[in-house]
């Protein structure tokens, strides 16, 4: 499965990379290949139960950071046959 996570830390200024910095590397520590872009970033993991547990931890380590409120958007790509970040780009290039 494929997730994009946005993860907005409210009340905490206009700079947020100090609090996404620490949200990769929630998501370095449990191993998940990831892609960061300008707007998100998109995470491959096995099940719903699994990022559920991520999206716990990151909550987690940015409440411990002083923030007080957590704006979290998740998107999934749950395809039975599978696929990686890299699959998906590369059928779209081809095609141009």
């Amino acid at each position: 499965m494929i997730a994009e996570l946005s993860v907005v830390p409210l009340g905490s200024g206009e700079s947020l990379s100090r609090y996404i910095a620490q949200v990769l590397k929630v998501i370095e520590s449990k191993g998940y290949r990831y892609e960061l872009t300008s707007m998100g970033t998109i995470i491959e993991i096995e099940s719903y139960q699994e990022l559920g547990r991520l999206l716990e931890e990151i909550n987690r380590k940015l409440l411990d950071m002083g923030v007080k409120r957590v704006y979290m958007i998740i998107k999934t790509d749950c395809r039975v046959k599978g696929g990686s970040m890299e699959q998906k780009k590369r059928s779209v290039m081809e095609k141009l």
